[in-house]
């Protein structure tokens, strides 16, 4: 059950990427919003009653569309898959009902929505609508949004799975949500990044050794130099590419990274208790 609905946050995501239709690209996002928080109700049950799981997924890829009609049936399909989803062991009753109200509803409306719109975010044309690149500035960008965006798909994944398994821990549990929550945040705005350059990529399954059975304070220790390195990275690319609206936008991540390692040594503090 972890599986399927990391699954379907992730298309429901990215169809909300490549999406060019506002309205409908918000639609997609929420569902992916929504099933997140189901991934995550999952574990936490599967937890409670000792239900080992993995953090694994498939390829993405198939979610790949020509325009946003052929996206919409591919989704249609991916929650019809998931209402069918037998595999419940460890979930609580209420929980799984919850899961068929929610996505009953997202079914009615995926099969009300219409739109032959062409998907462009796949054609590598590496411009962005309102903003004036170079070439080589948009190189310089689009190869940041690439390793960015795996690496908060990795974040996320990791501290949702801790998030999970020390759920004792209300205040390390609050520093892992508000982490979790700003590497989703980040995913969204280089992924988006992306698919308005036509260079939108797929995030694949996160190593277990990255997750699983880790010493939590060496991996916080580890985690804390890494933000105050991403932040120094953000610094230097926002002076490299020149560019002052992106640049900006690379300032503000830079200082969300410092606020990241923050709350990275408030977990530690309170693991270390």
């Amino acid at each position: 059950m972890v599986k399927q609905k990391q699954m379907n946050y992730l298309k429901f995501l990215y169809a909300s990427f490549m999406t060019p239709n506002r309205e409908i690209a918000e639609t997609f996002e929420d569902f992916g919003l929504m099933e997140y928080k189901h991934m995550m109700w999952a574990m936490n049950d599967m937890v409670k009653n000792n239900i080992e799981f993995d953090m694994d997924i498939d390829s993405i890829r198939n979610i790949k569309s020509e325009n946003v009609n052929e996206l919409i049936q591919k989704l249609i399909t991916q929650i019809e898959t998931s209402l069918e989803n037998q595999n419940i062991d460890g979930i609580e009753e209420t929980t799984l009902k919850r899961f068929k109200n929610d996505e009953e509803y997202m079914l009615n409306i995926l099969k009300s929505l219409k739109d032959d719109t062409k998907i462009t975010a796949f054609d590598e044309h590496k411009t962005l609508k309102n903003i004036e690149i170079t070439p080589a500035q948009a190189d310089s960008f689009n190869f940041f949004l690439i390793g960015e965006t795996f690496k908060e798909y990795e974040l996320i994944t990791i501290y949702s799975y801790l998030k999970a398994h020390i759920n004792d821990n209300v205040e390390a549990v609050n520093c892992f949500s508000d982490l979790a929550s700003d590497s989703i945040y980040h995913l969204k705005r280089f992924a988006k990044y992306a698919a308005e350059l036509g260079t939108l990529s797929f995030v694949r399954s996160v190593d277990k050794e990255k997750y699983q059975n880790v010493d939590m304070i060496d991996f916080l220790t580890e985690n804390i130099e890494e933000e105050i390195g991403a932040e120094k990275e953000c610094l230097i690319l926002a002076e490299k590419i020149g560019n002052d609206d992106l640049s900006n936008f690379l300032l503000f991540i830079s200082r969300q990274e410092v606020y990241h390692a923050e709350l990275l040594n408030r977990a530690l503090s309170h693991l270390k208790k």
